[in-house]
C-alpha cells in the first residue's frame, strides 16, 4: 500500500504484477526477436498488466491515467493487425478494462463504464486505423497495387519470424523483356498498362496466401510458404505460359537457416538464366 497522510490512495500489488508481466514480455522479445511467438505473447501480457494495474487502483484519477496505456495498446493492436482479430483482441481489451474497474475500489460514476469502453475502442477505430492505412499506404506500389519492396522486405521478416524447420519457402520472380521497347514504341502509357494487367493477372494466378510485390521496374517476385514443389512448379509454369513477354525465375528452400533474401537471389540467378536462353533462340 502506498499511504498519502491518514489514506491508503494506491494497492501496489497491480503494479507489480504489470512490471513482472512486462518484463517477462521484454525477455521473451529479447530471446526471440521478431518471432510470432514472441510478439504474441508480449501483446499477452500487455493485454494483461494494464487491467491488472486498474484493478487495484484506489482513486478514479489514477484510472483515468490507466486508460490512457489502454488506448494506446487498443491502436497498436489495430494499426498491427487485420482487420478482424485486430477487432476481437480490442474486445477482449475493452472487457478486461471494464472488469478490471468493476472489481476496483475506485469510486466511479456508471458513466465512466461507458467513457472507459468508448474511449478505448475509438482510439483503435481512429488512430489506430489512420495508422494502418499510413502502412499500408507506404508498403504498397500506387501503380500496380501490389507490395512494393518495403512491403516485400516486411513479409519475408514475418516469414523468417514464424519459420520452422522442413517449412518449404519458395520465391517465383518475373520480369518483362525488352521492357524499353514497349516503352520506346508505344509511351510509358503502354508501359505502365502491360505492367498493371502483368500484376493483376499474376495475382489472380497465384495461390491466395502468396506474397506478391513489384521489386522495381519491371521486376515481380511472389513470396509462398508452405506449398509443396509441385504446386510452386505448377505456378510458375502457369506464370511461364499467362506471361509470354516474360521471363520466369524460381527457388525454393526448407532451409530454416537461408533467409528470404537469399532465396530470392537465387531466384534471380535462375531467372537471368532463362533470361540468356531466350535471348539466344533465333
Amino acid at each position: 500500500m502506498l499511504p498519502h497522510g491518514d489514506r491508503v490512495t494506491s494497492d501496489v500489488t497491480g503494479g507489480v504484477v504489470a512490471v513482472g508481466l512486462g518484463a517477462a514480455g521484454v525477455v521473451m522479445l529479447w530471446v526471440r526477436p521478431g518471432t510470432a511467438v514472441a510478439l504474441r505473447l508480449a501483446l499477452a501480457a500487455a493485454m494483461v498488466a494494464t487491467p491488472a494495474v486498474m484493478a487495484f487502483h484506489r482513486l478514479a484519477a489514477a484510472q483515468s491515467q490507466c486508460l490512457i496505456a489502454a488506448m494506446f495498446l487498443a491502436m497498436y493492436i489495430r494499426a498491427f493487425h487485420r482487420d478482424g482479430p485486430g477487432r476481437v483482441l480490442v474486445g477482449v481489451l475493452v472487457v478486461s478494462v471494464l472488469s478490471a474497474v468493476w472489481v476496483s475500489p475506485a469510486p466511479l460514476y456508471p458513466i465512466s463504464y461507458l467513457i472507459f469502453g468508448v474511449a478505448v475502442i475509438a482510439a483503435g477505430e481512429a488512430f489506430g486505423v489512420v495508422t494502418k492505412a499510413l502502412i499500408v499506404a507506404s508498403c504498397t506500389d500506387p501503380l500496380t497495387g501490389v507490395f512494393n519492396r518495403a512491403g516485400w522486405e516486411m513479409a519475408a521478416a514475418e516469414v523468417a519470424g514464424s519459420r520452422t524447420a522442413d517449412l518449404p519457402v519458395a520465391v517465383v520472380i518475373v520480369d518483362v523483356d525488352n521492357f524499353k521497347a514497349v516503352n520506346d514504341s508505344g509511351g510509358h502509357r503502354a508501359g505502365d498498362e502491360l505492367l498493371i494487367d502483368l500484376a493483376q493477372s499474376w495475382t489472380r494466378a497465384a495461390p491466395s496466401d502468396a506474397v506478391i510485390a513489384r521489386l522495381g521496374g519491371d521486376e515481380f517476385a511472389a513470396l509462398l510458404t508452405g506449398h509443396s514443389r509441385d504446386v510452386v512448379d505448377e505456378f510458375a509454369r502457369i506464370t511461364a505460359e499467362s506471361l509470354p513477354y516474360a521471363s520466369v525465375g524460381t527457388a525454393q528452400s526448407t532451409d530454416p537457416q537461408e533467409s528470404v533474401s537469399d532465396i530470392l537471389a537465387r531466384a534471380d540467378e535462375n531467372l537471368y538464366g532463362v533470361k540468356h536462353v531466350r535471348r539466344e533462340r533465333p
